[in-house]
C-alpha cells in the first residue's frame, strides 16, 4: 500500500465519520510537493500519448474542454486488464500511485478490495485567472442527458461513482473561495473546503452535487473517481429504472446501488455510444 494511502486508511473510521456526517472529507497535506510535479508532468505526458481520435472513439479519452482559462481532460485507466475500454499509464509512476491511493481508499471506506480490472476516470484541470465557472452536476458516466440554455445539463440516466478523490496540485487563490464547492442535496446546505497543494478531498457523489465559481488566479487539480466499482444507476424517473433493480428516492430521482455496472457501460458502448460519437462530431468536437 502507498504510504500516503497507508495514513489516510489508518484514520478512515474517522473519515467514514465525516462522510457519514457531513457528506466529504477533508485531508490537509497528503501528498508532497516533489509528487505533486511529478503527477503534473505524468498527466501532461497522458494528454500526448492517448488524446487521439482513435481513444475517443473507443470511449476509453473524453472530450477535452479547451477555453482560454480552463483546460480539462479525462480518461479511463485500472491497474490491470479491464472488460472495457481504457489507456495505459505504463511507465507513468506518480499516476500509478495516485490511482493505488484512490482503490486502496476507495476499497477502506467501502469494506471491499477494489478489483484490478475496475477503471477509474482520471481527469486533471488546468484553471487559469478568471476561468469560466464549473455548473452544478455529479460525476459520472452520462448515458442520457438533455442540455440546459445556461450551459449546464439535466441527466437523465447515468452511473455515478460512490465517491470522488480530488487532489490539488497547486492553487494561488486564498480566501473562502478556494476551488470546489459541495452542495448536500438532501439539505441544501454548502461547503467549501481548503484547497491548497497536497490537499485531498474525498466526497460522497451521490448525497453531494459540486460546482467550480469563477477563479481569480490560476489552480491545476487531479481527480480520480470508479466508474465501475459500486457504482450506482441514477434515473430521473422511472421510466428510466432497470428492470428487476431496486431504486430509492433522492431530490433529483431515483438510485439503485444493485445495477451490473460493467453490464450497463457495454450495452452503452454497444447501443448507444455510437449514435452519441456521431453527434459530437454533428456539433463540431474537436475529434
Amino acid at each position: 500500500m502507498p504510504a500516503s494511502a497507508a495514513v489516510l486508511t489508518a484514520v478512515s473510521p474517522r473519515v467514514s465519520a465525516q462522510l457519514m456526517q457531513e457528506g466529504y472529507a477533508y485531508l490537509p497535506a497528503v501528498f508532497d510537493t516533489p509528487f505533486l510535479r511529478a503527477l503534473e508532468r505524468e498527466c501532461d505526458e497522458m494528454a500526448a500519448r492517448h488524446y487521439r481520435v482513435e481513444n475517443i472513439d473507443r470511449h476509453a479519452a473524453y472530450l477535452s474542454d479547451n477555453t482560454p482559462t480552463r483546460t480539462s481532460h479525462a480518461m479511463m485507466i485500472s491497474t490491470g486488464p479491464s472488460p472495457l475500454p481504457t489507456v495505459s499509464h505504463e511507465g507513468l509512476s506518480a499516476v500509478d500511485r495516485f490511482l493505488r491511493f484512490h482503490d486502496e481508499v476507495l476499497g477502506a471506506l467501502l469494506g471491499a478490495e477494489v478489483p484490478a480490472s475496475s477503471r477509474s476516470m482520471l481527469n486533471w484541470q488546468t484553471y487559469l485567472s478568471g476561468s469560466k465557472p464549473v455548473t452544478e452536476h455529479f460525476d459520472g458516466e452520462y448515458l442520457d442527458y438533455r442540455k440546459d440554455e445556461d450551459g449546464g445539463f439535466t441527466l437523465h440516466e447515468g452511473l455515478l461513482p460512490r465517491l470522488v478523490v480530488i487532489l490539488t496540485l497547486s492553487n494561488q487563490n486564498e480566501g473562502e473561495l478556494q476551488g470546489t464547492v459541495l452542495r448536500d442535496t438532501g439539505t441544501g446546505k454548502e461547503a467549501s473546503p481548503p484547497s491548497r497543494p497536497g490537499d485531498v478531498l474525498v466526497f460522497d457523489n451521490v448525497r453531494m452535487r459540486h460546482n467550480v465559481p469563477m477563479l481569480e488566479k490560476p489552480r491545476r487539480m487531479a481527480g480520480l473517481r470508479s466508474f465501475d466499482f459500486r457504482a450506482v444507476h441514477f434515473a430521473r424517473t422511472e421510466a428510466s429504472c432497470r428492470p428487476g433493480a431496486s431504486y430509492r428516492r433522492m431530490p433529483e430521482g431515483l438510485v439503485s446501488e444493485d445495477v451490473d455496472a460493467v453490464a450497463v457501460h457495454q450495452e452503452f458502448l454497444r447501443e448507444r455510444w455510437p449514435r452519441v460519437r456521431e453527434l459530437q462530431r454533428a456539433e463540431g468536437a474537436l475529434f
